[in-house]
């Protein structure tokens, strides 16, 4: 079977153009310094041709998929406080110009949508059935809530299956992730969420219990209104990297995952 590379393009060209800027200065008429940053976007370009050019020969194909992030983001449709931690950072320089050289150019297959993150339209391609072998490259650990996937990391190569995709995904839904900023489970640590996830059962049961007991002991988790079981919800919606099956291609929209209780609860008629 063919091998297809999906790239996590955002984080590649991103340091690739990095390392090319160069800072220079110059004294003005004022006697004052100035300092200038620049790039050569040749050089940038030939950087990240270089590291895609690496990957191929080392994953054995020359069939590549570069996939961007677009322009917006659904998860800060489902809560507004999403990544609203990071402070504004500019991309590097040359970064943009040299994804429309890449669209134009037409050499690699450059693909994006406008309401995803690029890791949520690679989940979508790798979980969904192709006559190629496709390999995930992205040292994103989030990529391991993908069920039945290879992820080529730093470190190495990485499978998955549904069950560990599962037990990942719902240990981040615990444990909340501070870089983008939605917290988990009030009081819960990687030590304790695992314990949760230990535990014989439901394991959305369990993670529902648990999310009970952290907000009867941290009532001030809670907004107005919203329940533990809405906080639970809302984590795993914003911890899930998405799946073909979360994904409506007609529409052009992700499907919020839904706890089978609640999606049988919802069937019309």
């Amino acid at each position: 079977m063919a091998t297809q590379l999906l790239i996590d393009a955002d984080f590649s060209l991103y340091r690739d153009c990095s390392v090319v800027e160069r800072e220079a200065v110059f004294t003005n008429e004022a006697g004052h310094s100035i300092h200038v940053l620049n790039s050569s976007e040749e050089e940038a370009l030939e950087v990240f041709i270089r590291t895609i050019k690496k990957l191929e020969k080392t994953l054995g194909t020359d069939d590549t998929v570069l996939v961007f992030s677009g322009a917006e983001n659904f998860r800060k449709d489902v809560w507004s406080g999403y990544k609203a931690n990071r402070k504004a950072t500019r991309k590097p320089l040359c970064y943009w110009s040299i994804i429309d050289r890449l669209k134009a150019e037409g050499t690699y297959k450059v693909v994006e949508e406008t309401c995803l993150e690029g890791d949520d339209y690679i989940g979508i391609l790798a979980t969904r059935t192709s006559p190629v072998d496709r390999i995930i490259v992205s040292d994103d650990k989030d990529m391991q809530t993908l069920p039945n996937v290879k992820i080529w990391r730093m470190d190495g190569m990485v499978h998955t299956t549904e069950e560990s995709a599962d037990a990942f995904w719902l240990l981040q839904t615990l444990m909340g992730d501070t870089t983008d900023g939605y917290k988990g489970c009030p009081g819960l640590g990687p030590v304790l969420a695992q314990r949760v996830l230990d535990k014989a059962g439901d394991p959305w049961g369990n993670v529902l219990q648990a999310y009970h007991d952290g907000c009867r002991k941290n009532p001030k988790a809670l907004e107005d209104g919203q329940t533990s079981d809405d906080l639970a919800l809302l984590n795993a919606r914003l911890a899930r990297i998405l799946r073909h099956t979360d994904w409506d291609s007609k529409n052009r929209k992700p499907i919020l995952w839904t706890p089978p209780e609640l999606a049988v609860t919802n069937v019309p008629g």
